[in-house]
Order: C-alpha cells, then structure tokens, then sequence
C-alpha cells in the first residue's frame, strides 16, 4: 500500500513540475477591532479601527500587478468612512495596494496591487517578513444610529487567474461584527436671536442679564424628569432619555424640582421668548412660548434650540456705508465701509449654500472705537465660475450682540483683469460709491464726473493703497440725467470711462 502511495505522489509531483505551475495562495486572516468594543458594542459618533493580516503563504513572488492585479474589497456595514480612501487605510501592508472608494458600492473601499507582492521564500525556516503585513482602516460611527444597528466589516480578496489553480479559497475572506448602544439624548443651544428673522438662530446665550438659564425636561403629564443649567457656551444637553417617549424641553431662569410640576418659563427684565426649534434648524414650532415637544424614537434628538432677545436693547453703535461685492481675479471680493464704531469686535462674513442655508466662511476683526471711515475686505476664493452667490455681514460688538446686513449677490465668470472697478449704486441719488481694487503697492488715481457733453463736472486726486480702496462722489446738487466716470492712474496703466445714471 505505501508503494503504491508513493508512485501516486510521484507522479502528482511530476504532473506538477511538466505543467510548471507556480503556487501562490494570497491570504486575510486575524481581523479584529482595535480595540474590541465592549460587550454592549461601540457608542454612536465614535471612531474605530478594524484590523487584519494580509499575505502569501507560498513561496514565489506575485509580480503580474501590471497586468492582473490581486485586489482587496473592504466592506462596512452601519459603519462610515470619513476622509479620502487612501487617508483611512494605513498598516505595513498597505503600501503595496492602491486605494479607492467603489463607485458602485459606497460603503466599499478597494485596493489594488500597485507592485511585486512577496512571497515567503524558499527557506521554512526564515521565511521572508515581508510577505505579510498588517492593514488598518479607520471607521466612524454616525451619531443617529438607531440602538442595536449592527456594524459589520467584511475583508474579500479577488485574486486574479494565474493564482487560481493552489488558492485556497477559505482564507480569502473574513469578516467581524459588533452593535451600536447609543445613550438616547435630547440636546439644544440657546441663542440671543435679535435679527427678525424667521429661524431660531443668532448668538449662544446663557445668562441674559447675568441671569442663569436653565433646561427642564419633563414628561407628557408636565412632572419634570431631569433639569439642567445651561452651559456658559449656550448648549444643554439631557442624557440616558427613553427611546419611543414624548418628552417637553422648557427654557427658563427657574429650575424645576424633580417630581414635581415644570415652572414657568421666566425671563429677566424685558427679555422675551422668540422661538423655538426642534430639530432642523429651520423656522420654529409655531408658538412662542419657551416650550418645545420632542418625540423621542431609537434616535438621538439634536437641536431642540431656543430663542430669547431683549427688544429694549440698543442697536449695534455702528454706521456701515456702504458694501459692496465684485469680482476679482476670480474671486469674490468683499468690501464694506463703517463711518462709525463704538465696542466693536468683529465681523462674520456668511455666504449662501446650495441649500439655501447661509454658512459663516470668515471673521474679520473689527476697530473696536472709530469715528472715522474705515474700509474692510475680504477675498473669498472657495467659489467657481458661472455661479450666483449672496453674502451677507454679521456685526458683533463685544458683549455678544449682533446686527446684520443686506444681503449681496455675485455673478461670477472668471474675467482675467488684475485690476478691478466698480461703481455703486447705478442709478445713483446722492451719493457714487467707486471701488477700486489695485495690487500695486501705492498710486494716484484720477477720477472725473462728466456729462453727455464732455464737460468735467467733479474731480478727484485719491492716493490709493494696495487691496480695496472706496471714494464717495456727493451726487446731491447734480441735475436728474446720464454721466461719465472717467479714471486713470499716475502711470497710465489703468484707465476707463464708466456710465451712471443720476436719478
């Protein structure tokens, strides 16, 4: 029997050795999060790690990665991936793979062989490390997994043909899998919302008046469950909420006894209630009254937001001009004009997203006390061309209260011009507004108001300075009717005639 084993084997290996068959069996094996999640699983908004071993356990090198790559899926399931493919993977093993997201399979990300995989040699005894290697990749939790969601991994190889005929299929896959326990939550922010419009929004607030604001929470029968203060950044937040309750979210300067009924919502002095949110940041719940219901389910519920103001409080002391928005060099210029400021700090510049929710982008600081003109800046260069966009200006003095502007729009088309002019408004009543933007370092600009006849009605000699520059022509005692702008530079380099109309 054992001769007869033995030519069997003979002739296996000569089988082998006339066909000239190279073995090479790739392999995953030993994934596990790092580190594991504890036995209730991972808590939602987290990140976490997944890790696994990749390699050859034959001999000879795998080099058709020009020609037939091996490639390697990782798929996640409740899991999602922040960052670009190649910023989430790292390990030893990684280099050797090109990275990608599948267009096909958005929770999937690829890697594919990008040079020689090696295998573990011709020596048993010292087997060549780097023939494999540690791969990690960085996963998130979303913050509104419902309880119990199930997060998966799964690592599959796709090994090209020449490798088929020694892989063993059953270390080409591996996979690991835990659950979400996400601590139910109800959480909000208390603004100073004075700009009239529709939306709770505006400043965070926590102490109108140097009075402490406080959150109550309490059940559908209106007996408080849980009260907290209002952290000095204006948020507030109720932690280990029950899933599928009705719960009520009050505001106020008086905090609830646990058990007993919910106090009213009091203000001090003449602050007053504007509004009240729950939970998409936009309009409000329909009744001005310090008091939100929120319809717990298995989610975390965010934004339960508040609005107060104090109707009796002083207008910003701060006089804007003018302001402007153009184009520059395919940019977004931005420039506004202050006569006046008193304690200003800052100013916040917003402009208008695609879904019609306008986004802070900048802060410019402000003069603090000025009593004269002032012209501020800011070139936006985050936007495209052949796109509208509307801007608006927040300012804040520095105890935290706020007025904003008009809001502008931009047309956008990318001219090449390095220096820029425009005239505002058009037609004009009183006033002519001339922006000027230069990035020459210093130079004397000529400007001339004519009429239809050519004859030079104003004049006026500005030194102006590298960036934004602003003139003002008293339009008040010209006649109702059509003029020229005319301007030129001491060098001759910038020169132009630019029509308005004065109504």
């Amino acid at each position: 029997m054992n001769k007869i084993n033995n030519i069997l084997l003979l002739f296996m290996l000569i089988a082998v050795g006339a066909n000239a068959q190279t073995a090479y069996n790739p392999f995953t094996q030993n994934i596990h999060f790092a580190p594991e999640p504890i036995a209730a699983g991972f808590p939602c908004g987290s990140t976490q790690t997944v890790e696994f071993t990749q390699g050859f356990t034959t001999a000879a090198n795998a080099v058709q990665w020009q020609t037939n790559p091996l490639t390697v899926t990782i798929c996640v399931t409740g899991f999602t991936f922040t960052g670009s493919a190649s910023s989430i993977v790292s390990g030893s093993y990684a280099q050797y793979f090109d990275w990608a997201y599948d267009s096909f399979a958005p929770g999937c990300v690829i890697g594919t062989q990008n040079q020689t995989l090696q295998g573990i040699g011709t020596n048993p005894l010292f087997p060549n490390p780097n023939s494999s290697g540690n791969i990690a990749v960085t996963l998130t939790v979303p913050e509104t997994s419902p309880i119990g969601t199930i997060l998966a991994v799964n690592v599959n190889l796709q090994v090209p043909g020449y490798m088929q005929m020694f892989n063993s299929a059953p270390d080409d896959n591996e996979s690991t899998m835990t659950q979400t326990y996400c601590p139910l939550s109800i959480s909000g922010t208390v603004y100073n919302d004075r700009n009239g419009d529709a939306n709770v929004n505006g400043l965070p607030i926590s102490a109108p008046d140097g009075s402490p604001l406080f959150a109550n929470l309490f059940d559908s029968v209106g007996v408080v469950v849980a009260v907290v203060a209002v952290n000095p950044n204006g948020n507030y937040e109720f932690l280990n909420v029950n899933p599928y309750t009705t719960y009520v979210v009050s505001v106020g300067t008086i905090p609830g006894v646990i058990g007993s009924i919910v106090p009213n919502t009091a203000l001090p002095g003449t602050w007053m209630h504007t509004g009240e949110d729950c939970c998409d940041m936009q309009g409000t719940d329909g009744i001005v009254d310090g008091i939100t219901i929120v319809n717990v389910t298995n989610f975390r519920k965010f934004n339960v937001d508040f609005g107060i103001k104090d109707p009796n409080a002083f207008n910003l002391p701060l006089v804007l001009k003018n302001f402007f928005v153009s184009e520059y060099n395919c940019t977004g210029l931005l420039s506004w004009t202050t006569s006046q400021e008193m304690n200003t700090s800052h100013v916040d510049i917003y402009r208008k997203t695609e879904t019609g929710v306008f986004e802070k982008i900048a802060t410019v600081q402000g003069a603090g006390n000025s009593s004269t003109e002032k012209v501020y800046s800011y070139i936006d260069k985050d936007i495209v061309s052949d796109k509208v966009y509307e801007y608006k200006l927040r300012f804040v003095d520095i105890d935290g209260q706020f007025t904003e502007s008009d809001i502008r729009s931009l047309s956008m088309n990318c001219t090449t011009q390095s220096n820029s002019i425009n005239i505002f408004p058009n037609p004009a009543s009183n006033e002519l507004n001339i922006l000027y933007v230069t990035e020459a370092e210093e130079a004397e600009l000529t400007l001339k108001v004519v009429d239809i006849t050519g004859r030079s009605i104003l004049t006026k000699n500005q030194i102006i300075k590298s960036g934004p520059n602003v003139v003002t022509f008293d339009l008040s005692h010209l006649a109702v009717g059509t003029y020229m702008l005319r301007y030129h530079d001491n060098d001759a380099l910038t020169t132009g005639t630019l029509q308005f109309i004065k109504k």
